[in-house]
């Protein structure tokens, strides 16, 4: 065998060390190929969990193990005391757990730098999620009323002579998209109590505000009694009688106090028992047939003024200071004889008389409404208001059931027939030239009334008034005659004064758009028969008459409803109704 030198020996053992290096590595790369087919790096981790080397489902299903029930679990939004809790799959927070393993790279490749990093790479690997934030904003929404808070203002009154106040409240709304966003954040961080972002509405009045009109007006006006001197007497004005005519009222987020010190005169004074009088106002009396003056009387005490001033300004002190000193003074009428014997209340300057058929309610309403009428004075530039004049016209001032007018029928209510003194008033100041300020005719016409030149009545809503703008009193007079069965009644109005115009006169009436009455059928004992008349549209004027002619003319217009005929038949059933 030939002898195989040295050289070709070192050769041949090269390239077997080199053969099965390749073969070493070789099987190694197909090892690890093996080992790392569709797996993660190594380190991969999500949330501090380790799925390195795990194939997805695997990893998946640890992810699901370990993370599941924080990524589920209620939270708790708080603010103080007040609690709810939401569940976040329910409010849009939800995890993608196929994301996520897809994010930490499992791969299938022949890569050896993919090899290699499947065996020593990897890292953190965020959750991927999916949130909705219209459904978590509408979830927390509907959650809103557990944190609000109405804000409610401080507040102080007066029980008698006690002030009591109450603390405001601060309001509180919560601010959904800011929560939102905090519960999403928590969310991710896998906390399980968020604090609620809300709003605090602050009241408009705060509890310093009241505290200030406490301390600086309140206590002090009603810390004690004013103690009055006067050269009749001593009186005290007492804390629970300052305390009923003050009054406390909020504007602009600011609350003061005010005591009406006039009222408290007129509260107080009267009823000392110190032997003041009281003045007494001039009048006039209608004795014999002619306006004679009641003369007025000059009283004694303490002017409302010095009153108010002195004891007014001792409200706003304390203890010995509230001791005041008010002096008596002689007391002047509103309304002298001097004024009154000046006020031309001489002869009558209008004067209507208006006619009723006999029937005792008319007797007794219009008789009641005359006499409240009589006498009554208007001073220049005041008006006069028949409403007012006649007062409350209810059972228990005497007035009884009579007729009025209801749409286009008449039914019985207490006063009725009250309207026609409306009718005799309005005339009589018609033609005493009084400024027309309110009347209303009837909505149907009646035949002993003057077309369009009428006025009705109702309390609280619609009323006679006259305003005397001359220059001299006006006097009203009235009076009744009764009807018998066999005669008419009548209602006179005068007014007495100083004539302004030589004459006052009316046009005579035009009529226009004449409507013929409807015809109404009814059955029962509450049903009253009834003619029926037309509907129509009248016009007029009030002239005014001054050297022999027209001065000025002032037009008045009115349109009048049917009146319905009412027939009364017996009920369908033969009996009678």
């Amino acid at each position: 065998m030939a002898q195989v030198s040295a050289k070709h020996r070192r050769a041949i053992i090269g390239s077997s060390i080199a053969g099965a290096v390749v073969i070493l590595l070789g099987g190694t790369y197909l090892v690890g190929h093996a080992m790392t087919n569709g797996t993660l790096p190594a380190r991969t981790t999500v949330e501090g969990v380790a799925i390195g080397r795990m194939n997805p489902d695997d990893a998946k299903a640890a992810l699901e193990n370990k993370l599941g029930r924080k990524v589920t679990a209620p939270i708790t939004v708080a603010d103080h005391d007040t609690r709810t809790t939401i569940t976040p799959a329910k409010s849009g927070l939800v995890v993608d757990w196929n994301a996520t393993v897809d994010r930490a790279g499992a791969k299938d490749s022949w890569n050896p730098a993919t090899i290699w990093n499947t065996f020593h790479g990897g890292g953190p690997v965020p959750l991927q999620t999916k949130v909705d934030t219209k459904a978590l904003e509408t979830t927390l929404g509907g959650k809103a009323d557990k944190f609000a808070i109405t804000a409610k203002d401080a507040t102080v009154h007066l029980d008698g002579a006690r002030i009591v106040t109450r603390k405001a409240v601060q309001g509180r709304d919560l601010d959904v998209p800011a929560t939102a966003k905090s519960v999403e954040a928590a969310w991710h961080e896998m906390k399980t109590t968020v604090p609620a972002t809300v709003k605090r509405p602050v009241p408009d009045v705060t509890d310093k505000v009241v505290d200030e009109v406490v301390t600086k007006q309140l206590k002090p006006m009603l810390s004690g009694p004013v103690r009055v001197k006067t050269s009749r007497g001593d009186f005290a004005v007492t804390p629970e009688q300052i305390a009923k005519v003050t009054t406390i009222t909020t504007k602009d987020r600011k609350i003061t106090a005010n005591t009406d010190t006039s009222k408290l005169y007129n509260n107080v004074i009267p009823h000392l028992g110190l032997g003041f009088t009281q003045p007494h106002d001039a009048s006039f009396t209608l004795a014999g047939g002619k306006p004679t003056v009641v003369p007025s009387s000059v009283g004694e005490g303490i002017v409302e003024k010095d009153f108010t001033a002195i004891v007014g300004s001792a409200l706003t002190r304390t203890g010995s200071q509230r001791d005041v000193s008010v002096p008596v003074k002689k007391l002047d009428p509103a309304f002298s004889t001097d004024q009154a014997n000046a006020a031309g209340v001489k002869t009558v300057i209008g004067e209507f008389t208006t006619t009723f058929p006999h029937a005792d309610y008319r007797n007794t309403n219009l008789g009641l409404a005359a006499k409240h009428i009589n006498e009554s004075y208007v001073a220049p530039g005041k008006t006069f208001s028949l409403d007012k004049e006649l007062g409350a016209r209810n059972s228990s001032t005497g007035y009884v059931d009579g007729w009025v007018i209801e749409g286009p029928s008449l039914v019985k209510e207490v006063a009725g027939g009250v309207s026609q003194s409306a009718t005799t008033v309005f005339n009589a100041a018609f033609f005493a030239g009084m400024t027309d300020v309110e009347h209303h005719p009837h909505t149907l016409y009646f035949s002993r009334y003057p077309m369009g030149r009428e006025a009705t009545l109702y309390s609280g809503s619609l009323d006679v008034k006259f305003r005397n703008d001359t220059k001299y009193g006006v006097l009203v007079q009235a009076s009744v005659t009764p009807s018998t069965p066999s005669s008419q009644g009548s209602i006179t109005v005068r007014l007495w004064s100083t004539p302004s115009w030589d004459r006052i006169t009316a046009t005579d009436p035009k009529v226009t758009d004449k409507k013929p009455p409807s015809t109404i059928t009814q059955s029962g004992k509450d049903c009253h028969a009834q003619g029926g008349s037309e509907g129509f549209h009248v016009t007029y004027s009030r002239q005014f008459w001054k050297g022999g002619s027209v001065a000025k003319e002032e037009p008045f217009a009115w349109t009048y409803q049917p009146t319905n005929q009412i027939v009364c038949q017996p009920a369908k059933d033969g009996k009678k109704s």
